[in-house]
């Protein structure tokens, strides 16, 4: 305002105390040297500013996105402390989408806005403070027309925002599982021809996804034309009703200069903070789903020191247990066996007879709802599951391999560089595949096996997964169907190898043919009656 006031009129120097106070303190002789040294200090705040926003920006960023990084850690890690009764209730696609697709939404569409809404609002005060200072009539009109105008608009769009975020959010998620169905099981996909089904349901989902995302852009923005409208022309309309009043350009100029400065600052802050309000609601269903989970509770876990060694047997007595689905249909109902050490048994069973649920509750993922598992007659609680499991070598029927080499496969878990190529090689041995893996593979033990392990057969990944659990020379061994994959020959070698281990390890097989079962020293038979 003074070094538009001077340009418009230079004998203001001399009227007002202020400037001419700062022209005769610093030695003014000149008055084009005073208006040339306004207009550089005008030019030096303005850069000062700039660069303050511009700080202000990157400890915006800096703040918004670390808060995505904690929270995504914070929702992973809890979900991976729930039991594991949580995960056979919840698909593992909408889990993934909630660590990374909803925190991002809640993270940028909540957590920035309102970032954004108190930094904007600081400026959207300091400049209604500005212009209340110089004319608070005017100031009060352009800051209750501006709050009238973005309120009536927020209050015709919000109901719709907090739908299309409903539905956006249950979009998202379909979006994710068709996508993770589809590439996960690409082989099926391929062989009945069902690409087209799945690309459909991404499809529906994903257009649904983007409406909704094109409806809120849309509903964010476009009130701000409307308000550049109304701002600039009430800056022309306060131009000549201040030209009329006066007469005198010279007053009429800096007025100008400071409502266009005000006009700047404020009508951009002003629609941060309205789109700062429009997403708050568009999030509301992401913040609940994030909060939900965020709120469960953690499985109580302990940190393992030692490993539970059985020394004389494992005992399951008077076993209960129904899936939570199903409460009033148990599984096992007064269930109980004992497993003497260094025997192997055997459990045979048709699909359906409780053999793997069996086996997770002798791995300790899911807890009887009655009865105790105890080793050596000590009960398996909380506070000593890891040490138990810490004892255990566990093979799955299906096994996975991630997108690494054979080693960090066989050593699932275990840092790159804490590898024992050692214990490596004495367990590939053991799971007859150490022939294969230093003849066939290119790069041996180092060679990447590809995401699921693509480039093995089906045999050949079962045999990686038993030399896993064989990696850290457990004194409990658990196969649950690991055999179902292999060929006659490698069937038989492995139980060759059973009876060689059932000596010194304690082994329980579970499958429903007979022939894996042969090396076991005593097979136990689960019936419809959950009992044998």
């Amino acid at each position: 305002m003074p070094f538009l006031s001077v340009l418009g009129r230079p004998a203001i120097i001399h009227e007002n105390p202020l400037l001419q106070a700062v022209y005769l303190r610093l030695e003014f002789d000149d008055v084009r040297r005073f208006i040339i040294a306004l207009g550089l200090t005008s030019i030096t705040a303005v850069i000062i500013s700039s660069a303050f926003k511009t700080i202000t920006l990157h400890v915006l960023n800096r703040f918004v996105h670390l808060e995505r990084h904690s929270i995504s850690s914070r929702l992973l890690s809890l979900y991976l402390q729930q039991p594991y009764e949580f995960f056979l209730s919840n698909n593992s696609s909408i889990l993934g989408k909630n660590v990374l697709s909803e925190v991002d939404q809640l993270v940028f569409d909540l957590i920035q806005p309102i970032s954004q809404l108190l930094a904007q609002g600081m400026v959207v005060l300091a400049m209604s403070l500005l212009i209340f200072c110089y004319d608070p009539r005017t100031a009060a009109y352009i800051v209750l027309a501006l709050g009238v105008l973005y309120g009536t608009i927020y209050r015709v769009v919000r109901r719709r925002l907090v739908r299309i975020g409903r539905e956006r959010q249950i979009a998202d998620g379909q979006r994710y599982q068709a996508c993770n169905e589809a590439l996960s099981c690409i082989k099926e996909v391929k062989v009945t021809h069902s690409a087209s089904a799945y690309l459909r349901k991404f499809e529906q989902a994903s257009r649904m996804f983007s409406r909704h995302l094109a409806a809120n852009e849309t509903l964010s923005q476009s009130p701000l034309y409307i308000v550049e409208a109304t701002g600039y022309t009430g800056l022309i309309v306060i131009a000549l009703v201040l030209l009329l009043k006066t007469n005198d350009v010279a007053h009429v100029l800096p007025a100008l200069g400071l409502y266009g400065f005000a006009a700047y600052r404020m009508l951009p802050a002003a629609q941060i903070m309205y789109r700062g309000f429009a997403k708050l609601k568009l999030s509301t269903a992401a913040l609940d789903a994030i909060s939900r989970d965020l709120s469960l509770p953690g499985e109580r876990t302990t940190q393992a020191q030692d490993t539970m060694v059985p020394r004389e047997e494992i005992r399951l007595e008077r076993i209960r247990y129904a899936y939570p689905s199903t409460p009033d249909a148990p599984v096992f109902d007064d269930f109980s066996v004992i497993i003497p050490v260094n025997s192997s048994l055997g459990i045979a069973g048709k699909s359906g007879a409780g053999k793997s649920t069996l086996m997770d509750i002798l791995l300790g993922l899911l807890h009887p709802q009655e009865g105790t598992l105890t080793v050596d007659g000590v009960p398996i609680t909380a506070d000593n599951m890891a040490a138990w499991q810490r004892a255990i070598g566990y093979v799955p029927q299906h096994i996975y391999l991630a997108d690494a080499s054979v080693a960090e496969n066989i050593a699932f878990g275990v840092p790159p560089q804490d590898i024992n190529m050692h214990a490596v090689e004495r367990a590939a041995y053991a799971a007859q595949i150490h022939d294969f893996v230093a003849a066939e593979l290119p790069s041996g033990y180092d060679t990447p096996l590809g995401e699921r392990g693509i480039r093995l057969s089906g045999g050949q990944r079962q045999r990686v997964g038993i030399a896993r659990a064989l990696y850290k020379d457990p004194p409990v061994l658990l196969f649950d169907e690991a055999t179902s994959a292999l060929d006659a020959q490698t069937e038989a070698e492995l139980n060759d190898a059973i009876r060689r281990l059932s000596g010194s390890k304690t082994i329980i097989v579970i499958s429903h043919k007979e022939t894996s079962l042969s090396g076991c020293h005593r097979i136990l038979a689960i019936g419809k009656d959950r009992s044998s």
